[in-house]
């Protein structure tokens, strides 16, 4: 009971302290004010207090993080931001970059696992074969890498390749 009086006596002393265009302002907003929509309101609170007790937490710990002040400035400069994300070469390299993403997801993981291992080690072999080369090829030299199993594997995968390339599997 003593603790209910003190709060009566500090929302007296509130009131007392009040000007006269504050009470009129007050006045004027209550006036306004849907009772049905605050009781709504003040019913989904008591509801939902749990909820905007994490959402009142989450908001904290946005703003200790900085994060939120974060947010605020690049709100602030939004009209900037986005005319600057905006511009056309950049949202081309973005079409660019999902389509690149959309290629890689429809290869076969173990393809694609099985080219990220050898690659470093195949384009190291294939620089310190041209290191080597000093002079051109000779025509039996030609004709062997020619008949080689990896030439005709090569001209046989980039046929496919073009053949696929024009619709026709």
């Amino acid at each position: 009971m003593v603790e209910e009086k003190s709060r009566v006596e500090a929302l007296l002393a509130i009131f007392e302290t009040l000007k006269e265009e504050d009470v009129e302002e007050i006045e004027e907003t209550l006036k306004a004010v849907d009772l049905k929509n605050v009781a709504i309101l003040l019913k989904e609170l008591s509801e939902n207090a749990d909820s905007i007790i994490s959402l009142i937490e989450v908001a904290r710990m946005l703003k200790e993080s900085g994060t939120l002040a974060a947010l605020s400035g690049l709100l602030e400069v939004s009209d900037e931001t986005f005319n600057a994300a905006a511009r056309a070469e950049l949202m081309k390299a973005v079409g660019n970059a999902m389509m690149l993403v959309y290629m890689l997801s429809l290869f076969n993981h173990g393809i694609l696992l099985r080219a990220a291992e050898t690659t470093p080690k195949c384009v190291e072999a294939a620089i310190n074969e041209a290191a080597k080369t000093d002079k051109g090829l000779g025509l039996l030299e030609l004709l062997r890498i020619m008949r080689s199993p990896e030439m005709a594997a090569a001209l046989k995968s980039f046929m496919a390749m073009m053949r696929c390339l024009k619709g026709k599997p």
